[in-house]
């Protein structure tokens, strides 16, 4: 006889199929016209294995919302779901209706979401569920902050009066370099703590007592030249005789942990191997807030780095996946390529294989010439690289590569997929416009509105519709982003200018219209 649990979990793989097979109106392929709207050609068989495999409560608990979340939000990839509702049972613990009643978010009169957080049912769409973890992942306690600030430093002396410590971490250099307007413990700007490390050590010094006013902290940098630079609270770089004035207030125990540090310190190496640049590249992306993923004309795709270091991009077609592994094994180059289902010969049934020399390509992307062509493996502050080595190398040369191979003419014929992708001309814009819009949005209402009267202002909407003129600047954002997309078009006529339906206006309403976004999990 099968255990309760094993029936259980059957039980719910058998609802789930019903519900999609029920929804879509056929099976195990999606058909044309199906009520749904799931993609022609979509394996649903392969979908719904998908969910039951990365379903994290071990039982299908969440198989059901996941489906349901699947039918209702067109052109949202498997991936996109499993990996949400991953993220909302690892926070499980954490997700009381006290935490949900401090989050500065309206749910609304009828939300069941603050009084039963834990309940996957009481979140009506993915947004807000993403929305609601984005929180959790945001939220840490002081207390938290604090315990890992202190294990950032080495204390190298303390009395009654003076502390000594060496920041080791960007978070361990903001906690004890508050109340100061040291660049080294700006909390928006890391990159400062980190090139100041590369280049000699840092000691904070701080008078508990604050008996020398806006001198009771004091940064020290020594440089592995042997050249120091003393700063007051207020960033104020001090000279010869304030910094005698201050070592002599100093005790002597205490500046001798200083020297002892520095001699027993070595500079680092400025290179990196092509090994070690890939393993900077990996931390980078496992440590941001959410996986990197892409919009092209074959739909979302979204990166996975697995356990043997290959980079997969997984796609809304269960049926193949493309593998572009930078620097594999030390190598200068990268191979991509798709892996397909096999045909019913047995052979791939789509191959694509392109090889890039990423010596060559890094020439073009990250420096003026020849001389700097592999300034991204350089750690030293004062060579020329760009801002940010890892990011720079993703979005300059990686995702570039990747996205053209993504909208490759016979990935398209395979996977029936043909996307039309818009770019915003603001960095800071989240609009995506994902279709339908929600009843009562500026964007229903101004689409709804240009319908019947093409080549309207923005004005001419506010009157008609929200029943005012409209206040200088209102809403700009919205109106630059609505026109970036190509849902509607702007047009000067006169001295004003005017609104239409955009080229991308139909495109939208199929639900083939995507963001590009910005290739770091960010919204897109």
């Amino acid at each position: 006889m099968k255990g309760l649990g094993k029936i259980l979990i059957e039980g719910r793989v058998e609802d789930a199929q019903k519900y999609f097979e029920n929804a879509v109106g056929s099976w195990p392929v999606a058909e044309p016209g199906n009520p749904a709207g799931v993609g022609v050609g979509t394996n649903l068989q392969s979908v719904l294995n998908h969910f039951v495999s990365e379903d994290p409560s071990g039982n299908n608990k969440y198989l059901m919302w996941m489906i349901k979340t699947y039918i209702n939000e067109e052109s949202t990839a498997p991936f996109e779901i499993t990996s949400v509702v991953k993220r909302f049972h690892k926070n499980l613990d954490r997700l009381t209706p006290a935490f949900i009643m401090n989050m500065d978010v309206n749910f609304g009169p009828d939300s069941r979401i603050p009084t039963s957080p834990k309940n996957i049912d009481s979140y009506d769409d993915l947004d807000t569920l993403e929305r609601v973890m984005d929180e959790m992942d945001a939220v840490q306690t002081k207390k938290e902050k604090e315990k890992e600030a202190k294990k950032g430093v080495d204390k190298l002396y303390e009395d009654d009066r003076w502390l000594l410590v060496k920041p080791n971490t960007y978070e361990g250099s903001c906690y004890y370099g508050s109340a100061t307007k040291w660049c080294t413990a700006s909390k928006d700007y890391p990159k400062h703590f980190e090139d100041y490390s590369k280049r000699g050590l840092l000691f904070y010094i701080i008078d508990k007592t604050k008996d020398v006013g806006d001198f009771f902290k004091i940064a020290l940098f020594k440089k592995w030249d042997g050249n120091e630079e003393w700063y007051d609270r207020a960033d104020n770089r001090l000279q010869g005789s304030t910094v005698k004035a201050i070592e002599s207030l100093l005790p002597l125990e205490l500046t001798n942990a200083i020297e002892e540090e520095y001699i027993g310190e070595e500079p680092p190496d400025t290179s990196l191997t092509l090994e070690q640049f890939k393993q900077n590249l990996e931390t980078y992306i496992q440590n941001l807030p959410r996986p990197i993923s892409i919009s092209t004309p074959t739909g979302k795709w979204e990166l996975e780095i697995n356990s043997a270091g290959s980079w997969e991009w997984a796609g809304q077609d269960p049926r193949v996946e493309l593998i572009a592994t930078p620097f594999y094994e030390g190598n200068e180059d990268m191979e991509i390529y798709f892996r397909s289902d096999d045909d019913d010969l047995g052979q791939p049934a789509l191959e694509y294989r392109d090889f890039y020399g990423l010596q060559e390509v890094s020439t073009e992307y990250l420096g003026p010439g020849p001389d700097y062509r592999w300034n991204y493996l350089s750690t030293d502050p004062n060579a020329y690289r760009p801002f940010q080595t890892e990011k720079a190398f993703i979005s300059q040369i990686y995702i570039p590569l990747v996205s053209k191979a993504l909208g490759n003419e016979e990935l398209k014929d395979y996977t029936g997929l043909d996307y039309t992708i818009w770019d915003a001309q603001s960095y800071v814009t989240s609009y995506t416009f994902k279709y339908p819009p929600k009843k009562g949005s500026m964007t229903q209402l101004f689409t709804d509105y240009l319908k019947d009267n093409p080549r309207s202002t923005s004005n001419d909407f506010y009157e008609d519709v929200l029943g005012r003129p409209r206040p200088r600047a209102h809403n700009n954002m919205f109106f630059a982003a609505i026109k970036d997309s190509g849902i509607v078009k702007m047009e000067r006529q006169g001295r004003q200018f005017v609104y239409s339906l955009g080229p991308n206006y139909d495109a939208w309403t199929q639900g083939k219209l995507l963001r590009r976004g910005r290739a770091y999990g960010q919204p897109g």
